[in-house]
């Protein structure tokens, strides 16, 4: 049985997946992503770009993994863990 914060959190990403949710397609494989936004006081440090959190536990980034979202093709350039989900950046 999940810990009290574990549920919480779970219920969290189930609303905000139902919310923000987009496909995104992925070396062929469709995946749930919301795409992710620094604040613009971030930006000199971050850098600008599009970035998309993946919700899901399966996912495995690679730089140069081709990728499908919102009808345009790109690649991924970089990727981090973002609350324990791979965020990617497009290019």
């Amino acid at each position: 049985m999940p810990n009290p914060f574990d549920a919480l959190a779970a219920r969290m990403d189930a609303t905000t997946v139902a919310r923000f949710g987009r496909d995104v397609a992925i070396n062929g494989a469709v995946l749930t992503g919301v795409e992710s936004h620094f604040l613009p006081e971030m930006g000199p440090v971050s850098g600008d770009g599009l970035s998309v959190v993946i919700f899901s536990a399966a996912y495995r980034p690679h730089r140069n993994d081709q990728v499908m979202y919102q009808g345009e093709s790109y690649i991924v350039t970089r990727h981090q863990v973002f609350n324990g989900k791979p965020q990617i950046w497009l290019e």
